[in-house]
Formats: C-alpha cells, structure tokens, sequence
C-alpha cells in the first residue's frame, strides 16, 4: 500500500508544488491543495481491505506506514428523516469512536504520520 500523493497545487494561483518538501503555502499566499494519481489506484482494493481509517491509504496524504494508535472504526450512520425530507439517502459519519470524539483526531492521525 502507498500513497497515490501526486503534487501539491495551490488553490489561489495553480502553482504546483513537490509533495516531499515541507511548505505550509504557495508563494502566493495560497492554501495548498493535495492532488492524486487516481489512474493508480484500484477501488476493488478498499472493499477487501479491514475497516478501519486506514482503510484508504492510497487516498491519503502519506508515505510509508501510517502510525497507529489502534484507531476505532467510525461509523456511518444513516440520516433517514432528512434524507426522507430531501428524497436522498443522507448519512453522516459519526467520529466519536476516535480519540477525542471528534473529526480532529482523523486529521490528528494523518498529520502524525505524514510528520513521521
């Protein structure tokens, strides 16, 4: 498993950037954006793959191993009266398993791995 992490490109003026150099924004001032070799990644692999948020490693903006905390499994939870409402299936994903109980601990995670 690794990362299909192509580039970075900046969201204001569209300069690309090396993926493998530390830079917290463009020139420019603008945020930069991770960009991904899709043609590289096969979709049939997630589903084999166990649960968990490592589940879409090519999809997330690491190299080598990610580090491990022993992450729970966060849920999708289905949203039926709004989904009802808009005539769509509608689902949210709960975090709370994660440490902290929050969506931060996901970024936390990568981050973590990403300096590592």
């Amino acid at each position: 498993m690794t990362s299909a992490l192509s580039h970075l490109e900046c969201a204001r003026c569209g300069e690309l950037h090396d993926a493998d150099v530390l830079v917290n924004r463009c020139g420019c001032g603008g945020t930069l954006l991770a960009r991904y070799a899709l043609d590289r990644v096969d979709p049939r692999v997630f589903s084999e793959r166990p649960t968990g948020p490592w589940r879409y490693l090519e999809l997330l903006p690491l190299r080598g191993e990610p580090v491990s905390l022993g992450e729970a499994e966060t849920p999708l939870l289905p949203l039926t009266r709004i989904g009802g409402d808009w005539g769509v299936e509608l689902l949210v994903k709960d975090d709370s398993p994660l440490p902290g109980g929050t969506f931060k601990a996901r970024g936390a995670m990568v981050g973590l791995g990403r300096a590592r």
